[in-house]
């Protein structure tokens, strides 16, 4: 993950984004890739504007960091710009802001991080607002299934292995609809999932995880706060527009309510 997306709309939730981006590249040597998309009329003051900014702040981290940053203005909406930067600058990571459950008008009426969580070819990085860098040292996966192909899951070991981090991987029963032998089934389940990624990563700490209850998103979010989770990791599987409606994405609704980062790995 050398190479870093930072789209950015010049607010807060953006800056901190950035501030992300920048203390991963420095651990990393890897590049930043920083965008606007000047969506605002008259468009070509619009961009003047932007660029003046960009070319500000490439300055100011220039003049303490030895990033390599790349800065670039596209006259489309944001979702295009990402999907147009990701293709040409060959992306390996998008770090994006969010109000996280700080942002009411987020939950009513969406954001463009969930949308580019939705149809990102790579991973994306959701930085809440209230959330404050530190180096992580526990990352929790999110799974819902076994049987995902084991490279998919290679962002959230890579990130892991930088900021050498433990892992905890879970799975949740819903103790309403899931029949008792679903409870035993994923209680033994994630116990060998475990025990096969610590095979394959015997240099990191891999635990399993088994949480249960009534509702998932409160589950996980008491166990983030239990054990002071630092990333909380999602699969984030690609629907079509019926599927959308009828089952909506965990992972979208998890970058309304976090205020930690969330890391989006699409399947």
């Amino acid at each position: 993950m050398k190479k870093i997306l930072v789209p950015t709309d010049f607010s807060p939730n953006a800056d901190k984004a950035l501030d992300f981006a920048l203390h991963i590249a420095r651990l990393n040597k890897g590049e930043i890739v920083l965008i606007h998309a000047a969506e605002t009329y008259p468009v070509e003051e619009a961009i003047m504007i932007a660029r003046e900014k960009l070319a500000l702040i490439r300055k100011s981290i220039s003049e303490t960091e030895s990033i390599d940053i790349t800065t670039e203005v596209y006259a489309d909406s944001s979702i295009n710009s990402i999907f147009d930067a990701i293709a040409h600058f060959e992306i390996d990571l998008i770090i994006m802001g969010t109000m996280g459950s700080a942002g009411v008008k987020e939950k009513i009426y969406g954001s463009r991080t969930a949308g580019v969580i939705g149809s990102s070819p790579v991973p994306v990085l959701v930085i809440p607002l209230l959330s404050e860098w530190h180096n992580p040292q526990k990352i929790l996966l999110a799974i819902n299934e076994f049987d995902e192909e084991q490279h998919l899951l290679n962002p959230v070991f890579t990130m892991a292995s930088l900021f050498n981090a433990s892992i905890q991987v879970t799975i949740f029963t819903d103790t309403n609809d899931d029949a008792v032998e679903d409870y035993q089934r994923n209680e033994n389940k994630i116990a060998g999932y475990r025990d096969m990624l610590k095979t394959k990563y015997p240099e990191l700490g891999i635990h399993a995880v088994h949480l249960a209850g009534h509702q998932f998103f409160e589950s996980l979010q008491n166990w983030i706060e239990k054990e002071h989770i630092d990333i909380v990791t999602m699969l984030t599987h690609q629907r079509n527009p019926i599927e959308s409606i009828f089952n909506k994405s965990k992972t979208k609704k998890m970058s309304y309510l976090t205020n930690i980062p969330l890391l989006a790995i699409p399947v």
